[in-house]
């Protein structure tokens, strides 16, 4: 079990530190300066902060249960191929036999899916033209986008580590696939900078090989197919929309800097939290918070009740300003670069063969795929909300929590058995 004096001397210490920090900094400006109330406060965390929480749970379940021999690797990336032919089946039969998704209940035409109606089969980028956007069975092809990005990586220095070349590079080319299928420019850019991280990393000696012979290619084919589609790229609400939202929630955030305009009031809770302030006894326009997004949205003729910023962090500082911004942010790198320092070791001990310990090289796989799946989470979230997810996020917290618990874990020496 974690003693005290070893969990003091370890550096989850340090995460454990920032970790309650950004809870303690967040309840008192939420309830003690904002008067947001508590129930706004719970729901705000449940955005910002539950997946830090169920890290920290991950990592408690290695040390206080017995030792679970979990196959973490081998059962996700079972899972991961199963998404893969999923997803790819899902988008051919969209499109070869759309009807036969209604025989399967579900809605066809309700491309952002309302209460009491059954889910969307498909999204349209534009329900009149017909672009469709492959979801596969998330909510939203961008949180379809979040789960390839977060746990490509694993996928790839997990499985593909160990298939054949053609193999490998069918599975890529089908990953890739799938990934554009989503139509989600983040998920897009951010898939090429992790398999170039990984290709660096683990494949330095192939590099000029696997980039001019395989991902050259590749590059003219998905920007032939980028042109072919630049319809649904082109969308004006994510050039230009985004952009706008961004600067102003800047300037509404610069309005109180320090101790931000409100928890919940920003991001994903915002459209529950000013939809109940509607529906209250009180008018809408006596919660001046929500008043100012009906402003910002009536302006840029954006039908909902909450305010997304598009970016994260400016969505933090919108909530919490920078008083709460910076633990976050210290917890963010924190995960990210414990996961990206096992890429060293890992490649150098890929390069002894069949010398290599096994064991070891598990373990860095696992914390390295997911250290690069948490970069490319929070590069996504530069242009999106990519940490709000729970369908995403809840399961890789909790699975990296566990993965990172057993590489930790003291290690206990067998005393030698007393003579008689």
């Amino acid at each position: 079990k974690l003693t005290w004096n070893h969990l003091r001397t370890s550096e989850l210490f340090r995460f454990l530190i920032g970790f309650l920090i950004a809870c303690a900094v967040s309840f008192l400006l939420a309830v003690g300066i904002q008067k947001v109330g508590l129930g706004t406060y719970i729901l705000s965390f449940k955005y910002d902060l539950m997946g830090f929480l169920i890290f920290l749970l991950g990592v408690g379940l290695t040390r206080y249960l017995p030792q679970p021999h979990l196959k973490i690797t081998k059962r996700y990336t079972k899972l991961l191929q199963l998404v893969v032919i999923g997803g790819l089946f899902w988008r051919a039969l969209s499109y070869f036999m759309p009807n036969a998704l209604d025989h399967l209940g579900y809605n066809r035409f309700n491309y952002e899916g309302t209460i009491g109606s059954r889910p969307p089969a498909v999204y349209y980028t534009n329900i009149n033209q017909g672009f469709v956007r492959n979801e596969f069975l998330f909510e939203r092809p961008i949180y379809f986008g979040f789960f390839l990005v977060a746990f490509r990586p694993l996928f790839a220095l997990s499985y593909l580590r160990t298939r054949s070349k053609k193999e490998t590079l069918l599975r890529m080319i089908g990953y890739g696939l799938l990934v554009f299928s989503t139509f989600s420019r983040a998920a897009i850019g951010v898939r090429l900078l992790e398999t170039a991280i990984i290709i660096l990393a683990l494949y330095r000696a192939y590099a000029k090989r696997l980039i001019f012979g395989i991902g050259l290619p590749l590059a003219l084919v998905g920007g032939a197919l980028f042109w072919h589609y630049r319809g649904i790229f082109a969308r004006e609400h994510s050039n230009t929309g985004h952009a706008a939202l961004l600067v102003e929630g800047l300037k509404i955030g610069q309005e109180s800097p320090f101790f931000g305009r409100g928890a919940g009031y920003s991001g994903p809770a915002s459209h529950q939290v000013c939809f109940n302030a509607l529906q209250s006894s009180d008018s809408h326009s006596q919660n001046p918070r929500c008043e100012r997004i009906k402003e910002v949205n009536a302006r840029y003729e954006i039908p909902t009740f909450g305010y997304n910023p598009e970016n994260q962090y400016v969505q933090i500082f919108m909530e919490y300003g920078i008083l709460g911004l910076l633990p976050r942010l210290f917890c963010f790198i924190w995960l990210i670069r414990i996961g990206l320092r096992a890429i060293k070791p890992l490649a150098l001990e890929c390069k002894k063969g069949k010398k290599a310990d096994q064991k070891k090289i598990n373990q860095l796989v696992c914390l390295a795929g997911f250290g690069i799946g948490m970069l490319g989470l929070a590069l996504e979230g530069m242009v999106l909300h990519s940490f709000v997810d729970r369908m995403v996020v809840y399961p890789l917290m909790l699975l990296y929590g566990i993965v990172y618990g057993q590489s930790t874990a003291p290690t206990q020496t067998k005393q030698p058995p007393k003579p008689h």
